[in-house]
């Protein structure tokens, strides 16, 4: 909070000169709410993407680490964790400043690596239809650099509709977003971290396309709750929601696709589960680590097996799948996470309570061994996989008056805005927009819509019955702010508007696809601080709008992705 109140003293100063007579009206913004007309890309149907061919779907898949390499570390003299212009460091570069991998939380310069963070690309190909899924191991990107990777000439030719790119949401990958630099008004993006990450990133997409070939799914879904058989046995063998209403989605589905005629060779495997990776993050007692948390078990474990003796989840042992998974985040907001009490089984069966990475190892683990299990006993098997897509792009208001400051200040970014006047004081009537944009697929029986950011899973289920808490209390009456049920949305909400797709049987929630504007919170459970709004987070569970666009995020985000899931053609 304390990098908060900085940055707001800097917007003071920016916005100080405007001329407060003379604003004008941002109404003029095409948000394209709940009323707008159609996605800029359909397939088929487009011109660029008009047919499905013979039928035949191809799936390619690559990775790729971009993790940095030989990069400049510091002697950490006071042990607080957090780099100092007074301490020693590595000036490998010879330019007499230290130029750092930043990581989340605030001047943490990594000092080593603990696994490699990726780029993993999974290509689908039917007719003269390409579609490419990318998620990268990072706590967030923006649109500005995901248009880089999409716009790199090495990919031209290659004939891609369209490259869905997203997020992990590692918290200890290199910082991606800019938030965490040195200093609270110094940016943590650095050129040779975001060059590596680009041209890996257009690395594994390119193989991922060029590789495609003739493939069928095997697809499952499980419950990563405490006891499968009994649906209040709640969640914390694996994570927990820690904002009230205990709301979440703890659905792992897994789609494995193999070579036609060659079901035992896996070309790759695509994972969906909504978990913050974070938790050896916060693990004091070791140096600042790079690392790609539990996903890199995730993604290790489905390709490698898990025995017996890894995990109390593998009844028998599980063997890899091989190939090539691509890990693709859910509905993770409103804090649904490893934190405040979870305690996943380690490798003998003892719960493990320690924020650490052998936590993380357990959940990754623990989470493949139910993965591969679902996929052995209850996997369906499809041949007949059509492929369609639909995008479009809309707007978002930001009224956060945090991240109007790291917009100015060149912290953030970069980053397209519009709808303000930029010669003009920010302010009501003159706030900027973001562009933003979703992007449903459906490969056969499974529907996968985008959200761009960390998505509260009620906006994604319902569930404001109970009916999505596992047992949890729904929420703590006794808590200041509690959440207002009478004005929550009413359904169809984005899972089922998914599963009213003809064929979907497999809804999935693509979190932090397509950009970043932090955490999508309810409208009926959103409260500002009454004198420090976007400073200071409101009495109770009210962290997250801290780090929102603003109050009406819902409207702004939510609905259009509503309407592009209710779209169905001219």
């Amino acid at each position: 909070m304390v990098r908060g109140f900085l940055l707001v003293f800097a917007v003071l100063l920016l916005v100080a000169c405007g001329d407060n007579d003379s604003k004008p009206n941002d109404a003029g913004v095409d948000a394209r709410l709940e009323g707008f007309d159609k996605p800029d890309l359909v397939c088929p149907g487009s011109p660029e993407c008009g047919s499905a061919g013979d039928g035949v779907l191809k799936v390619g898949v690559a990775k790729r680490a971009w993790t940095p390499v030989n990069f400049e570390t510091y002697t950490d003299e006071n042990g607080d964790r957090e780099y100092q212009t007074s301490e020693p460091y590595t000036d490998k570069n010879g330019n007499g400043k230290f130029d750092g991998v930043w990581l989340f939380g605030g001047g943490r310069a990594a000092q080593s690596v603990e696994s490699d963070v990726e780029a993993r690309a999974m290509a689908f190909v039917q007719g003269d239809m390409t579609f490419v899924v990318v998620y990268i191991d990072s706590i967030g990107l923006l649109a500005s650099d995901m248009d880089i990777i999409r716009k790199d000439p090495q990919l031209a030719g290659l004939g891609i509709d369209h490259i869905l790119i997203g997020a992990t949401h590692a918290h200890d990958a290199p910082d991606t977003m800019g938030l965490w630099g040195p200093t609270a008004t110094a940016t943590g993006r650095q050129p040779f971290v975001l060059a590596r990450l680009y041209s890996e990133s257009v690395a594994a997409i390119k193989e991922a396309v060029t590789t495609a070939q003739p493939a069928q799914m095997v697809i499952a879904s499980t419950k990563l709750i405490n006891d499968p058989a009994n649906l209040t046995s709640k969640t914390d063998d694996f994570n927990k929601d820690i904002r009230d209403p205990v709301i979440m989605d703890p659905t792992l589905t897994i789609a494995r696709f193999v070579k036609v005629g060659q079901p035992n060779v896996t070309i790759g495997t695509l994972v969906n589960w909504g978990d913050h990776p974070e938790v050896s993050h916060n693990d004091s007692s070791v140096e600042a680590r790079i690392t790609a948390h539990f996903p890199h078990w995730l993604r290790l474990k489905i390709e490698t097996g898990v025995t017996t003796a890894e995990s109390k989840y593998a009844a028998t042992n599980l063997p890899g799948l091989g190939g090539i998974t691509v890990f693709v985040q859910g509905a993770l907001g409103g804090q649904i996470g490893s934190l405040r009490g979870t305690h996943p089984p380690g490798p003998d069966g003892t719960p493990i309570t320690v924020l650490s990475s052998a936590m993380d190892m357990a959940i990754g683990v623990n989470a493949a061994a139910k993965a591969l299990t679902a996929l052995e006993q209850s996997g369906e098997s499809v041949s007949e996989l059509p492929l369609s897509f639909k995008s479009a792009a809309f707007s978002a208001r930001i009224e956060n008056t945090f991240l109007h400051v790291a917009f100015l200040i060149g912290l953030v970014g970069p980053h397209p805005l519009a709808g303000y006047n930029e010669d003009e004081t920010i302010d009501v009537g003159n706030y900027p927009w973001i562009p933003l944009r979703s992007t449903y697929v459906q490969v056969g029986p499974l529907g996968l819509i985008s959200a761009p950011g960390e998505l509260h899973p009620e906006l994604w289920v319902g569930g404001y019955d109970g009916s999505w808490s596992w047992g949890w209390p729904l929420y703590d009456p006794m808590k200041m702010n509690p959440p207002k049920f009478d004005e929550a949305p009413k359904p169809p909400y984005m899972r089922d508007l998914v599963l009213a797709h003809s064929g979907v049987r497999y809804p999935i929630l693509a979190g932090l696809g397509e950009d970043f504007v932090g955490y999508i919170v309810p409208a009926y459970n959103y409260v500002l601080d009454d004198e420090n709004p976007y400073i200071v987070e409101a009495e109770g569970d009210h962290y997250e709008e801290v780090y929102s666009t603003g109050p009406l995020c819902e409207q702004h985000v939510v609905h259009p992705i509503l309407e592009l899931l209710r779209y169905r053609g001219p």
